[in-house]
């Protein structure tokens, strides 16, 4: 099997030396694991500079033979403006929270489309069915859907490797920039976070922006199932704890140690961006030693700052108050025979970071906000005496919550932190790091790729299942195959008519009353409207035609050509006036809400309300009906943006079974809702059962919309008609 690793960066640079850190790093031993079991990886991504046309085709042929991948080729003002542009001056700063730093441009999202399409055109070209295709991270938002669209089967998986943020931090974005973002995104059968609370932002977003709801983080949308879910990322814990205990690491330690002069170590390793808190940090450790001065001459802060970015002027300007700060910090208690702080502008090869690990006493990994954060991990099982502080807005604070966490805006606090770290038993700090090591043994970055492999193909297989019921409205199987009289049931709200504001808006046209009367008029054809609907409305709606009308889910029934409705069960109302006063409570909390009562059921609707707001009031609703519906006389059933509480006794299911005739039929079903499931499952297995809609359903097949069911009966007419004329 073949893997397409999709990302903004090659792991290599453009002229094939190996690019130290990042994803290229992180996933490298489960790359290997997948080769060695004889499958191919092709890494799919843009060298880092403008490649001349002429020399792309033999630059991607080197590329391919020498390193497995597959180079995009980016002009280079569009690689500025789509990198440097919407990736870095936009998404960045503010999915981490730096809102000020934020600039919305359409010529950079532009620029991000354009991008995000020539990503697609490579992609496309390698592609072969059975291919999975496993896209990274923010700068490649929209590549999913443009993929989707092209090969619906695909089988593709989504991980976001930064923080995805809150609904109110995300909704900055202006519509049309958030709206394809979200869409392109859902494109992938598996959208992966670091966090479960990053999980829950991008739902809430999904709902607030574009009325998406979730159930149990699957989403539906457009013919096609997503689901969301938290992988915290790991690392190859085997690697890094093999080579701390090796003789070769020890050797570098101990030289460390012979250079510090057995001082106590504080590391900070960070590659430079605002995001990390690297000059906030430096206040800390002042603010500690000011606050410790027994502490001055016994420990030493090495800072190793990874360069990133060096051609943007706000990095050059950070780069330049790091400076300062740390020469102002050696400058003021530094001495002849001590310098509080090591400074490393560079980085570090594995072999050298591992020990350094390993010589440190104090970890200091205090970010604004992060993602995950695999440096706290590799800290963690490269040592067993060092004790790791780290930034509750970093991602790995979910899976280390043993470490002593902190507030990066509370400078005090984290010089607390540094002195509580230092000072801590050894003891302590084994029991502490065993327990958070163990974790991370459970949950290496092996494990992390297999499950999101696994949990794509599972969902893909669901996919799959779903979309096979799907079916043109025109189909053969849709139609009768014998000459027994045909049955057709219809649920009206969402099957013939689409949802609406108001319920009285829910009008059907015209051309649709017209089609459903020439189709009742066929000798052999009995056609009944079963619906959540009262009575009355019913009756306005479908005046004078020869149809069954079943309302409120089976309460009444009014047969064809007659005037007269008869009650389907025995009633007791004696609830509706405890549960309606519960109903208009909560129609008062939610505005946009109201509650309409019927003869058997109430109905809370929620369709108008804000859509977060009323969701959570619907969930709050069902859990409290719920607890007291036992032995009360009635249900609760949630619908499409409905809560509805009916009598025991009613349902479509039943009430169904009931109407139909004790015949041989060909009998058809049609409907939305989970109410429609009830008529699915009591009618008998050889009745053509229709889903309209995307959510799961036991029915046979599936339409897309209410135009399909218009276009089955149009169908079912000329199919009839021209039956009708072969027999005359």
């Amino acid at each position: 099997m073949r893997l397409i690793l999709v990302s903004n960066r090659l792991p290599v640079q453009w002229d094939g030396t190996p690019n130290v850190g990042g994803l290229a790093t992180g996933i490298s031993s489960f790359l290997s694991h997948w080769k060695s079991l004889g499958n191919e990886v092709l890494w799919v991504g843009w060298p880092g500079k403008s490649i001349p046309e002429k020399e792309q085709k033999h630059y991607a042929h080197k590329m391919l033979e020498e390193h497995g991948t597959i180079p995009v080729f980016l002009k280079q003002k569009l690689a500025d403006s789509f990198y440097n542009g919407f990736c870095n001056k936009t998404i960045w700063p503010l999915f981490h929270y730096f809102t000020s730093n934020c600039e919305f441009s359409d010529l950079t999202f532009n620029s991000y489309e354009e991008a995000n399409e020539e990503f697609a055109k490579t992609v496309k070209e390698l592609y072969r069915p059975g291919d999975w295709v496993w896209v990274h991270d923010y700068h490649l938002f929209l590549l999913p859907g443009i993929l989707r669209s092209e090969f619906p089967n695909l089988l593709l998986s989504f991980f976001l490797h930064i923080p995805f943020p809150t609904f109110e931090i995300f909704r900055l974005l202006p519509e049309r920039f958030r709206s394809k973002i979200l869409k392109g995104m859902l494109g992938a059968d598996l959208i992966g976070f670091h966090t479960q609370s990053y999980t829950q932002y991008f739902l809430r977003s999904l709902l607030r922006c574009l009325g998406i709801e979730n159930e149990r983080g699957i989403i539906y949308f457009q013919n096609h199932l997503t689901k969301t879910a938290a992988f915290p990322m790991g690392i190859n814990v085997e690697q890094f704890s093999s080579y701390a205990n090796s003789i070769e690491c020890d050797t570098i330690a101990n030289q460390i140690n012979t250079n510090h002069k057995s001082l106590k170590q504080i590391l900070s390793v960070d590659r430079l961006d605002y995001t990390k808190g690297v000059l906030q940090r430096l206040n800390a450790f002042e603010l500690f030693l000011k606050q410790n001065p027994n502490w001055i001459k016994c420990c030493k802060l090495v800072l190793v700052l990874v360069p990133s970015r060096t051609d943007v002027s706000s990095y050059q300007s950070m780069k330049r108050a790091i400076d300062e700060k740390v020469g102002a910090i050696n400058g003021s208690f530094g001495t002849l025979d001590w310098t509080p702080i090591l400074y490393q502008y560079k980085g570090f090869p594995f072999e050298e970071l591992v020990p350094l690990y390993k010589n440190t006493h104090v970890m200091l990994v205090t970010p604004y906000r992060d993602g995950m954060n695999l440096v706290a991990k590799e800290f963690l099982v490269s040592q067993k005496n060092g004790m790791l502080v780290l930034s509750e807005m970093a991602g790995a604070s979910a899976e280390l919550p043993e470490a002593i966490l902190v507030n990066p805006n509370d400078l005090n606090g984290m010089a607390m932190a540094i002195k509580e770290a230092i000072e801590m038993e050894e003891t302590e700090i084994r029991i502490r790091n065993q327990v958070m090591v163990s974790r991370l043994k459970e949950n290496s970055v092996m494990e992390w790729a297999k499950k999101i492999y696994t949990e794509t193909e599972d969902t893909a297989k669901r996919n799959q299942n779903f979309q096979t019921k799907s079916i043109a409205a025109n189909a053969e199987v849709l139609l009768p195959k014998t000459k027994k009289p045909i049955f057709i049931l219809f649920d009206y709200d969402g099957t013939l008519v689409p949802f609406q504001p108001l319920p009285h808006l829910a009008i059907p046209t015209k051309e649709l009353v017209n089609s459903i009367t020439k189709l009742s008029q066929f000798p052999n054809v009995s056609i009944a409207i079963i619906s959540g609907r009262d009575r009355k409305f019913l009756e306005s709606i479908f005046t004078g035609l020869p149809l069954h009308l079943v309302a409120e889910h089976g309460a009444w029934h009014r047969s064809p050509n007659e005037n007269e409705w008869n009650s389907l069960f025995h009633s007791n109302t004696d609830w509706k006036k405890e549960i309606k006063s519960h109903l208009e409570e909560f129609t008062k909390r939610v505005p946009g809400s109201f509650t309409e009562e019927k003869e058997f059921s109430l109905v809370w609707h929620f369709r108008n309300a804000d859509p977060d707001i009323g969701l959570n009031a619907a969930r709050e609703m069902l859990d409290e009906l719920s607890q007291i519906s036992s032995n009360s006389g009635f249900f609760v059933q949630r619908g499409n943006k409905i809560i509805e509480v009916r009598e025991y006794g009613t349902g479509k299911g039943k009430a169904a079974i009931k109407i139909l005739p004790d015949i041989d039929l060909e009998t058809f079903v049609f409907g939305d809702d989970t109410t429609d499931e009830d008529m699915f499952r009591e009618l008998p297995e050889k009745a053509i059962t229709v889903k309209i809609g995307k959510s799961e359903t036991i029915a046979k097949y599936r339409f897309q919309n209410t135009d399909d069911v218009h276009i089955w009966i149009k169908h079912l007419i000329n199919h009839l008609t021209k039956e009708l004329k072969y027999e005359t």
